[in-house]
């Protein structure tokens, strides 16, 4: 392909902690990926890093009555728009599909990098943010954080994804969001324009239980199956119940639903994604059915909302 097209450098991956490393470093116009990677869960990390470079992607499929990824996996029917091919494929379609895509209009890079967010002040809020997501939740933060403005509320954030994908997760989040996104760390102290990410790794991400408020991570086994557990942010917050904005994002299973009843009856406000905008309608589907959220919210108001409650 570099003979056809001068000037052009090839990368090679064979895992997706590999490609996705590349991809980060190197920012591609177009990647060729296989199949299987598409059907892992941490796939969903390659998705938010190719949204977030304006990498055109095509899956290749062992063969022609190969299931598509797309037709078993819900991060890959919302819309995210990808081509198959397989390899039995001729060499001239493969090129064909990558004229196709390379010569597609491209977004203006030189725009690219941290957005303004919403216009506030360190003063204007009065209460710290806890989000916690699953499946489809890394396009979803991406889709909140970009609305934070520079000075936002202290915010937690737990994301399940693989244990070697949380540093990528947090520089993904850096990238787009006006305020600094940070992996989090023991005793760290929760300061305004700061965002605390616990993803991937194998401790669980809580609060101290005394002011100032700081973060604790603390070892031991799953909770609600998952390491780091949402229910571990949401429960460990209970003190400070008044001063909690918590929400819970799509994802499957129902960790997080147990947390936010206890604080929702602790006096916090508490939110859950909606069914349409949500990928996968597992977490919040148990957060609103058991009264633990008292508000649905769609994705593309939830920043909105969030911050609001936090002035409260």
């Amino acid at each position: 392909m570099e003979s056809t097209y001068p000037g052009m450098k090839v990368l090679l991956a064979n895992n997706l902690m590999m490609a996705y490393n590349q991809a980060e470093a190197a920012g591609p116009v177009f990647a060729f990926v296989e199949d299987g990677f598409t059907k892992l869960p941490e796939f969903e990390m390659m998705l938010a890093l190719f949204s977030a470079l304006d990498t055109r992607w095509v899956a290749v499929m062992d063969s022609l009555g190969a299931t598509p990824a797309r037709k078993s996996s819900p991060l890959l029917n919302v819309g995210a728009g990808i081509f198959e091919l397989t390899k039995t494929d001729s060499p001239v379609q493969f090129s064909q599909y990558f004229d196709m895509m390379v010569k597609a209009p491209r977004r203006d890079q030189t725009r690219a990098g941290k957005r303004n967010g919403a216009a506030g002040s360190a003063t204007d809020f009065k209460k710290i943010i806890l989000i916690g997501s699953s499946t489809g939740g890394v396009e979803a933060l991406r889709s909140v954080l970009v609305g934070f403005p520079a000075q936002c509320p202290p915010t937690l954030i737990v994301q399940h994804t693989g244990k070697n994908f949380g540093q990528g997760l947090v520089s993904l989040l850096d990238r787009i969001c006006a305020a600094k996104v940070l992996p989090a760390d023991d005793n760290m102290t929760l300061e305004p324009g700061h965002v605390y990410v616990a993803a991937g790794q194998r401790r669980h991400m809580g609060m101290t239980q005394r002011k100032p408020m700081r973060v604790r991570l603390k070892e031991g086994p799953p909770i609600s199956g998952h390491m780091p557990s949402v229910d571990a942010l949401f429960t460990s917050a209970v003190p400070y119940g008044k001063e909690v904005v918590a929400t819970i994002l799509t994802g499957m299973g129902q960790d997080g639903a147990k947390g936010l009843l206890a604080l929702r009856k602790a006096g916090a406000t508490t939110f859950a994604q909606d069914e349409k905008s949500s990928v996968v309608y597992g977490m919040p589907r148990v957060a609103w059915e058991t009264g633990a959220a008292e508000k649905q919210v769609s994705l593309a108001r939830m920043a909105g909302a969030l911050l609001q409650a936090a002035k409260a």
